[in-house]
Protein backbone atom coordinates (compact mmCIF):
# COMPACT_ATOMS: atom_id res chain seq x y z
CA UNK A 1 0.00 0.00 0.00
CA UNK A 2 2.82 2.44 0.95
CA UNK A 3 4.79 2.06 -2.48
CA UNK A 4 1.50 2.49 -4.36
CA UNK A 5 0.91 5.80 -2.62
CA UNK A 6 4.36 6.71 -2.88
CA UNK A 7 4.44 6.85 -6.39
CA UNK A 8 1.62 9.73 -6.46
CA UNK A 9 3.04 11.65 -3.37
CA UNK A 10 6.69 11.75 -2.06
CA UNK A 11 6.20 13.27 1.53
CA UNK A 12 5.18 10.27 3.02
CA UNK A 13 8.60 9.10 2.68
CA UNK A 14 10.17 12.64 4.00
CA UNK A 15 9.25 12.29 7.65
CA UNK A 16 10.76 9.15 8.88
CA UNK A 17 14.49 9.87 8.05
CA UNK A 18 14.56 13.13 10.45
CA UNK A 19 12.15 11.90 13.03
CA UNK A 20 14.50 8.01 13.50
CA UNK A 21 17.48 10.62 14.02
CA UNK A 22 15.92 12.62 16.93
CA UNK A 23 17.32 11.49 20.57
CA UNK A 24 18.47 8.17 20.25
CA UNK A 25 16.95 7.09 17.29
CA UNK A 26 13.21 5.73 16.34
CA UNK A 27 11.85 3.24 14.00
CA UNK A 28 8.88 4.82 12.66
CA UNK A 29 7.87 4.06 8.96
CA UNK A 30 6.63 5.18 6.03
CA UNK A 31 3.33 3.38 7.04
CA UNK A 32 3.14 4.92 10.48
CA UNK A 33 3.20 8.39 8.57
CA UNK A 34 0.56 7.49 6.18
CA UNK A 35 -1.53 6.14 8.93
CA UNK A 36 -1.08 9.36 11.16
CA UNK A 37 -2.02 11.35 8.53
CA UNK A 38 -5.18 10.07 8.42
CA UNK A 39 -5.70 10.33 11.92
CA UNK A 40 -4.33 14.03 12.01
CA UNK A 41 -7.12 15.23 8.74
CA UNK A 42 -9.97 14.12 11.12
CA UNK A 43 -10.50 11.63 8.57
CA UNK A 44 -14.03 10.17 9.69
CA UNK A 45 -12.79 6.14 8.11
CA UNK A 46 -9.00 6.07 9.42
CA UNK A 47 -8.32 2.48 8.16
CA UNK A 48 -5.01 1.49 6.49
CA UNK A 49 -6.57 0.79 2.88
CA UNK A 50 -6.29 1.84 -0.30
CA UNK A 51 -9.66 3.59 -0.53
CA UNK A 52 -8.97 6.29 2.23
CA UNK A 53 -6.29 7.59 0.16
CA UNK A 54 -8.36 8.92 -3.06
CA UNK A 55 -7.52 11.75 -4.42
CA UNK A 56 -9.83 14.07 -2.41
CA UNK A 57 -7.92 12.78 0.83
CA UNK A 58 -4.27 13.14 -0.85
CA UNK A 59 -4.83 16.39 -1.83
CA UNK A 60 -6.18 17.15 1.47
CA UNK A 61 -3.34 15.51 3.91
CA UNK A 62 -0.74 17.59 1.05
CA UNK A 63 -2.55 20.73 1.54
CA UNK A 64 -1.78 20.09 5.45
CA UNK A 65 1.52 18.82 5.34
CA UNK A 66 3.37 21.35 6.73
CA UNK A 67 1.50 21.23 9.87
CA UNK A 68 1.17 17.87 9.90
CA UNK A 69 4.86 16.79 9.76
CA UNK A 70 5.87 19.37 12.36
CA UNK A 71 3.28 17.66 14.61
CA UNK A 72 4.65 14.19 14.11
CA UNK A 73 8.05 15.57 14.61
CA UNK A 74 7.56 17.93 17.78
CA UNK A 75 5.59 14.35 19.29
CA UNK A 76 8.82 12.21 18.91
CA UNK A 77 10.71 15.70 19.77
CA UNK A 78 8.23 15.09 23.28
CA UNK A 79 8.55 11.66 23.25
CA UNK A 80 12.23 11.63 23.20
CA UNK A 81 12.47 14.06 26.36
CA UNK A 82 10.47 11.40 28.26
CA UNK A 83 13.62 9.16 27.94
CA UNK A 84 12.26 6.84 24.85
CA UNK A 85 13.86 5.26 21.63
CA UNK A 86 13.64 2.69 19.56
CA UNK A 87 14.28 0.09 22.39
CA UNK A 88 11.62 1.40 24.61
CA UNK A 89 8.66 2.91 22.95
CA UNK A 90 6.82 -0.43 22.24
CA UNK A 91 4.31 0.82 20.07
CA UNK A 92 4.67 3.56 17.44
CA UNK A 93 0.88 4.02 17.49
CA UNK A 94 1.24 5.65 20.92
CA UNK A 95 2.63 8.48 19.50
CA UNK A 96 -0.19 9.41 16.68
CA UNK A 97 -2.75 10.86 19.45
CA UNK A 98 0.15 13.11 21.33
CA UNK A 99 0.85 14.51 17.63
CA UNK A 100 -3.07 15.32 17.35
CA UNK A 101 -2.99 17.05 20.66
CA UNK A 102 -0.12 19.28 19.62
CA UNK A 103 -1.86 19.92 15.79
CA UNK A 104 -5.18 20.99 17.63
CA UNK A 105 -3.56 22.82 20.57
CA UNK A 106 -1.82 25.10 17.56
CA UNK A 107 1.57 23.63 17.35
CA UNK A 108 2.87 25.42 20.24
CA UNK A 109 6.49 26.40 20.32
CA UNK A 110 9.15 25.01 22.84
CA UNK A 111 6.20 22.66 24.51
CA UNK A 112 8.96 20.06 25.25
CA UNK A 113 10.91 22.37 27.50
CA UNK A 114 8.71 25.61 28.86
CA UNK A 115 7.77 25.42 32.15
CA UNK A 116 4.51 26.76 30.84
CA UNK A 117 3.28 23.49 29.57
CA UNK A 118 4.73 21.36 32.62
CA UNK A 119 1.40 20.23 34.14
CA UNK A 120 0.55 19.03 30.67
CA UNK A 121 3.68 17.58 29.62
CA UNK A 122 3.28 15.76 32.66
CA UNK A 123 -0.12 13.95 31.70
CA UNK A 124 1.12 13.07 28.04
CA UNK A 125 3.80 11.51 29.73
CA UNK A 126 1.14 9.27 31.78
CA UNK A 127 -0.76 8.76 28.83
CA UNK A 128 2.22 7.45 26.95
CA UNK A 129 3.48 5.11 30.00
CA UNK A 130 -0.16 3.59 30.68
CA UNK A 131 -0.83 3.10 27.29
CA UNK A 132 2.29 1.58 26.32
CA UNK A 133 2.35 -0.82 29.95
CA UNK A 134 -1.38 -1.94 28.91
CA UNK A 135 -0.46 -2.77 25.80
CA UNK A 136 -4.16 -1.16 24.21
CA UNK A 137 -2.59 -0.99 20.53
CA UNK A 138 -2.03 -4.38 20.17
CA UNK A 139 -5.05 -6.17 17.88
CA UNK A 140 -7.13 -3.25 16.50
CA UNK A 141 -5.06 0.19 16.87
CA UNK A 142 -8.25 1.99 15.42
CA UNK A 143 -10.14 0.82 18.85
CA UNK A 144 -7.82 3.50 20.14
CA UNK A 145 -6.84 6.06 18.23
CA UNK A 146 -10.63 6.95 16.95
CA UNK A 147 -11.81 7.18 20.67
CA UNK A 148 -9.29 9.05 21.97
CA UNK A 149 -9.27 11.15 19.07
CA UNK A 150 -12.54 12.45 19.80
CA UNK A 151 -12.35 12.79 23.39
CA UNK A 152 -8.77 15.30 22.46
CA UNK A 153 -11.01 16.93 19.52
CA UNK A 154 -13.26 17.91 22.35
CA UNK A 155 -10.46 19.23 24.96
CA UNK A 156 -8.16 20.89 22.51
CA UNK A 157 -6.75 23.44 25.23
CA UNK A 158 -5.25 20.84 27.78
CA UNK A 159 -4.30 17.01 27.63
CA UNK A 160 -7.15 15.42 28.65
CA UNK A 161 -5.80 12.56 30.23
CA UNK A 162 -8.86 11.54 32.96
CA UNK A 163 -11.25 11.79 30.14
CA UNK A 164 -9.51 9.15 27.93
CA UNK A 165 -9.31 7.28 31.07
CA UNK A 166 -12.81 7.26 31.40
CA UNK A 167 -13.92 6.75 27.95
CA UNK A 168 -11.95 3.57 27.81
CA UNK A 169 -12.97 2.56 31.34
CA UNK A 170 -14.21 -1.21 31.45
CA UNK A 171 -13.51 -1.70 27.82
CA UNK A 172 -11.02 -3.91 26.49
CA UNK A 173 -8.73 -0.97 26.23
CA UNK A 174 -8.64 -0.04 29.49
CA UNK A 175 -5.88 1.84 31.08
CA UNK A 176 -6.91 1.11 34.67
CA UNK A 177 -4.65 -1.56 36.33
CA UNK A 178 -5.46 -4.53 38.77
CA UNK A 179 -3.97 -5.88 41.73
CA UNK A 180 -2.69 -9.18 38.51
CA UNK A 181 -1.56 -6.28 36.53
CA UNK A 182 0.78 -4.48 39.15
CA UNK A 183 2.20 -8.07 40.57
CA UNK A 184 2.96 -8.72 36.28
CA UNK A 185 4.72 -5.32 36.46
CA UNK A 186 7.01 -6.24 39.21
CA UNK A 187 8.34 -9.00 37.26
CA UNK A 188 10.08 -6.91 34.39
CA UNK A 189 13.07 -7.96 33.70
CA UNK A 190 16.10 -6.46 32.11
CA UNK A 191 16.07 -6.22 28.48
CA UNK A 192 12.58 -6.57 28.16
CA UNK A 193 10.99 -3.06 26.35
CA UNK A 194 8.23 -2.42 28.84
CA UNK A 195 10.83 -2.28 31.74
CA UNK A 196 11.53 0.87 30.61
CA UNK A 197 8.27 2.42 30.90
CA UNK A 198 7.65 0.76 34.55
CA UNK A 199 11.05 2.21 35.83
CA UNK A 200 10.13 5.70 33.85
CA UNK A 201 6.52 5.61 36.10
CA UNK A 202 8.65 4.73 39.30
CA UNK A 203 10.87 8.07 38.55
CA UNK A 204 8.38 10.56 38.05
CA UNK A 205 10.53 13.62 38.84
CA UNK A 206 13.81 12.56 36.76
CA UNK A 207 14.71 14.47 33.51
CA UNK A 208 14.71 12.10 30.80
CA UNK A 209 16.89 14.53 28.61
CA UNK A 210 19.84 13.60 30.49
CA UNK A 211 20.47 9.80 29.92
CA UNK A 212 19.78 7.21 32.27
CA UNK A 213 20.70 3.65 31.88
CA UNK A 214 18.39 0.97 33.55
CA UNK A 215 21.07 -0.62 36.00
CA UNK A 216 21.64 -3.36 37.86
CA UNK A 217 21.57 -2.56 41.65
CA UNK A 218 23.57 -5.55 42.69
CA UNK A 219 26.32 -5.82 39.62
CA UNK A 220 24.71 -8.49 37.10
CA UNK A 221 28.25 -9.36 36.58
CA UNK A 222 28.71 -10.76 40.16
CA UNK A 223 25.47 -13.50 39.11
CA UNK A 224 27.46 -15.62 37.89
CA UNK A 225 26.88 -19.61 39.27
CA UNK A 226 30.93 -19.75 39.94
CA UNK A 227 30.88 -16.53 41.99
CA UNK A 228 28.40 -17.33 43.94
CA UNK A 229 29.57 -20.57 45.14
CA UNK A 230 32.92 -19.10 46.02
CA UNK A 231 31.02 -17.01 47.77
CA UNK A 232 29.52 -19.57 49.70
CA UNK A 233 26.27 -19.22 48.36
CA UNK A 234 24.67 -22.64 47.17
CA UNK A 235 21.62 -24.63 47.09
CA UNK A 236 17.95 -23.07 47.22
CA UNK A 237 20.11 -19.39 47.90
CA UNK A 238 21.95 -19.80 44.61
CA UNK A 239 18.81 -20.61 43.02
CA UNK A 240 17.27 -17.57 43.93
CA UNK A 241 19.99 -15.19 42.95
CA UNK A 242 20.16 -16.88 39.38
CA UNK A 243 16.81 -16.29 39.12
CA UNK A 244 15.73 -12.83 40.23
CA UNK A 245 19.00 -10.95 39.38
CA UNK A 246 17.30 -9.70 36.20
CA UNK A 247 14.07 -8.80 37.54
CA UNK A 248 12.30 -5.35 38.66
CA UNK A 249 13.38 -5.12 42.24
CA UNK A 250 17.52 -5.41 40.93
CA UNK A 251 16.82 -2.63 38.64
CA UNK A 252 16.85 1.07 39.02
CA UNK A 253 17.67 4.11 36.75
CA UNK A 254 20.93 5.57 37.28
CA UNK A 255 23.02 8.26 35.35
CA UNK A 256 25.02 7.18 32.22
CA UNK A 257 28.45 8.15 34.11
CA UNK A 258 27.47 7.15 37.87
CA UNK A 259 26.27 4.15 36.39
CA UNK A 260 29.88 3.64 34.26
CA UNK A 261 31.71 4.31 37.29
CA UNK A 262 29.76 1.68 39.43
CA UNK A 263 30.24 -1.19 36.77
CA UNK A 264 30.89 -4.46 38.87
CA UNK A 265 31.81 -2.72 42.52
CA UNK A 266 29.33 -4.17 45.12
CA UNK A 267 26.50 -1.98 45.84
CA UNK A 268 27.06 -1.64 49.23
CA UNK A 269 30.93 -0.08 48.68
CA UNK A 270 29.73 1.66 45.70
CA UNK A 271 26.97 3.70 47.78
CA UNK A 272 29.44 4.36 50.67
CA UNK A 273 32.12 5.40 48.47
CA UNK A 274 30.61 8.08 46.20
CA UNK A 275 27.64 8.95 48.84
CA UNK A 276 30.16 9.67 51.88
CA UNK A 277 27.93 11.58 54.18
CA UNK A 278 24.82 10.31 55.69
CA UNK A 279 22.18 12.82 54.04
CA UNK A 280 23.35 12.08 50.28
CA UNK A 281 23.27 8.33 51.13
CA UNK A 282 19.97 8.42 52.39
CA UNK A 283 18.63 10.97 49.97
CA UNK A 284 20.12 8.34 47.50
CA UNK A 285 18.12 5.11 49.01
CA UNK A 286 14.79 7.53 49.07
CA UNK A 287 14.62 7.78 45.42
CA UNK A 288 15.44 4.32 44.24
CA UNK A 289 13.26 2.42 46.82
CA UNK A 290 16.39 0.96 48.64
CA UNK A 291 15.31 -0.42 51.57
CA UNK A 292 16.15 1.34 55.26
CA UNK A 293 17.70 -0.96 57.98
CA UNK A 294 18.39 -4.32 55.53
CA UNK A 295 21.74 -4.82 54.87
CA UNK A 296 22.82 -4.27 51.47
CA UNK A 297 25.63 -6.73 51.06
CA UNK A 298 25.36 -8.94 48.61
CA UNK A 299 24.99 -12.18 50.78
CA UNK A 300 21.82 -10.77 51.65
CA UNK A 301 20.41 -9.92 48.38
CA UNK A 302 17.51 -12.37 48.70
CA UNK A 303 16.30 -10.00 51.94
CA UNK A 304 17.40 -7.02 50.52
CA UNK A 305 15.10 -8.17 46.67
CA UNK A 306 11.96 -9.11 49.04
CA UNK A 307 11.93 -6.28 50.90
CA UNK A 308 13.09 -3.80 47.31
CA UNK A 309 9.81 -5.56 45.77
CA UNK A 310 7.17 -4.49 48.90
CA UNK A 311 8.40 -1.12 48.32
CA UNK A 312 7.97 -0.56 44.38
CA UNK A 313 4.97 -2.74 44.81
CA UNK A 314 3.39 -0.44 47.45
CA UNK A 315 4.40 2.65 45.10
CA UNK A 316 2.91 1.05 41.91
CA UNK A 317 -0.05 0.60 44.33
CA UNK A 318 -0.23 4.40 45.31
CA UNK A 319 0.14 5.43 41.15
CA UNK A 320 -2.03 3.31 39.76
CA UNK A 321 -4.72 2.74 42.19
CA UNK A 322 -5.72 -0.85 41.15
CA UNK A 323 -9.30 -1.63 40.84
Amino acid sequence: LAAHLITARDFSVVLPRPVNSIGNGFDFNKDWVLKSCLVLSDFRDMAFKVDNFNKANMNKIEGNWEDISKALRNAVILVSSFGYSRETLTSNNAVIPIAYHLLKRGLPSNFDQSGKYAAERKRIQQWLMLSLLKRVFGGQPDNVLRPARDVLSEEPDTFPLEAIREKFKGTTKSLSFTKDDIDSLLESRYGQSYTFSVLALLYPTLDFRNTFHIDHIHPRSLFSRNKLIKRGIDGDDLGFYLDHADLLPNLQLLEGIPNQEKTDTEFESWLHETYRSKQTRQSFTDKNYIPEEVDLGLDNFREFFEERRSLLSAQLTALLKPE
